[in-house]
């Protein structure tokens, strides 16, 4: 007897004496239903036998089934027959870093549901792009933990209590309306994260014997005749703003602040509008298992709930991740991000996801160059040094 059942994502029975569970997939459920129609109805043992026999093997083959769905329906995705993983396929060269589960169950389940995956392949793509993966401790378990880190759901408290207020779902129903993706991912593969930082209010001026004061940043201004505040005298536009920093200030290492509105020397500022990138790898520490540690942190819902000040929505190349210490609900060290916009204000511009991807497509190409520079340098070298030896004897 063949028996199926869909659970939320899930298909779930049994071909005769062999249970199942596995994620939904259209082509693979319409067979079983098929298979089971023909079992209900076979009228000879060897006619049974033989449909529970294709119904097991169906089962038992699923990932290979599904690897042939994938493939035909994403050309940059590749399984391998012996392993089941997934690889990433381009110009008839194949990735040897395979596809973390999570990742290759989300673009199958985004495909089930009729779902644009192309972001997700577009994101690993730049992620194999990462400087770090050939250093030691990272590879395979690095994809690993940063799928989980874009893989991290948030239940989000307002959310869940509208539904449950004003639209009388019950609890169970409203956490399941209110759970979000923490990190959401962009058409060109950048992660779209975010920042907390706290606002410089103060500035520095030279008073009448030229000694530096400090002054307010902003002056407010009041109603003569009421006393109450017309304005807080903060600039109209968001990227005329000045932030640091939450949780480090000016301690750590300085960082570039590249933009139209940003500064021509390294600081410890943060301007919406603006690249913030750290000069080296050197200042990134890439040990997946150390924390408050050297480099530009970033995270999801979440992680900046615990940290007090504004929040700033930034992209992150997966090229620029240096470490995923956390996870689970933590934040991640890279060495370079953008913000495109901040719930402080009001952008006096709009920051295309599609402008930044370009930009760091520009950085790979270079990055590519400089690479390239060098093993030409390194051949060079050694057939010098080939001649050399050649030449002593």
């Amino acid at each position: 007897m063949i028996t199926i059942n869909v659970i939320d994502d899930q298909i779930v029975g049994s071909c005769g004496e062999t249970p199942f569970s596995m994620t939904f997939d259209k082509a693979i459920y319409d067979t079983l239903e098929s298979l089971a129609h023909a079992a209900e109805t076979a009228e000879t043992v060897e006619e049974y036998n033989s449909i529970i026999k294709e119904g097991e093997e169906l089962v038992l083959g699923a990932k290979e089934f599904i690897g042939s769905v994938i493939e035909t329906e994403c050309k940059y995705l590749k399984v391998d027959p012996v392993s089941k993983k997934f690889f990433l396929h381009y110009n008839d060269r194949t990735s040897d870093i395979a596809m973390p589960q999570a990742l290759v169950d989300r673009i199958i389940y985004s495909q089930d549901m009729g779902v644009d995956f192309m972001p997700l392949v577009r994101m690993w793509v730049r992620f194999l792009r990462n400087p770090n993966l050939n250093k030691e401790g990272k590879g395979a378990s690095f994809g690993e933990k940063f799928f989980n880190f874009v893989n991290m759901k948030y239940v989000h408290p307002k959310l869940k209590e509208e539904f449950m207020e004003d639209h009388g779902l019950t609890e169970e129903a409203a956490i399941e309306r209110a759970t979000m993706y923490q990190m959401k991912i962009t058409k060109e593969g950048l992660l779209n994260g975010y920042k907390v930082s706290r606002e410089i209010e103060h500035r520095f001026e030279a008073d009448e014997d030229g000694e530096v004061k400090i002054v307010p940043r902003y002056t407010r201004t009041f109603n003569p005749d009421t006393g109450e505040i017309d304005s807080d005298g903060k600039p109209e536009h968001v990227e005329d703003r000045l932030f640091e920093p939450s949780m480090m200030g000016t301690s750590g290492d300085a960082f570039s602040c590249e933009g139209a509105n940003g500064f021509d020397s390294n600081g410890h500022f943060i301007k919406v509008g603006c690249k913030h990138a750290l000069d080296s790898w050197g200042m990134v520490d890439i040990d997946d298992n150390r924390s408050c540690v050297p480099g530009l942190h970033v995270g999801g819902l979440k992680y900046i709930a615990w940290y007090a000040g504004e929040i700033h929505n930034v992209f992150i190349d997966p090229m620029h991740v240096g470490a995923v210490p956390d996870d689970v609900d933590g934040a991640i060290r890279c060495k370079e991000y953008f913000v495109h916009s901040s719930l402080a204000g009001v952008n006096g511009s709009i920051y295309h996801s599609s402008t930044y991807a370009k930009a760091t497509d520009e950085q790979w190409e270079e990055m590519l160059k400089e690479a390239v520079a060098v093993h030409i340098e390194t051949v060079e070298k050694q057939t010098e040094d080939l001649k050399r030896l050649q030449s002593l004897v």
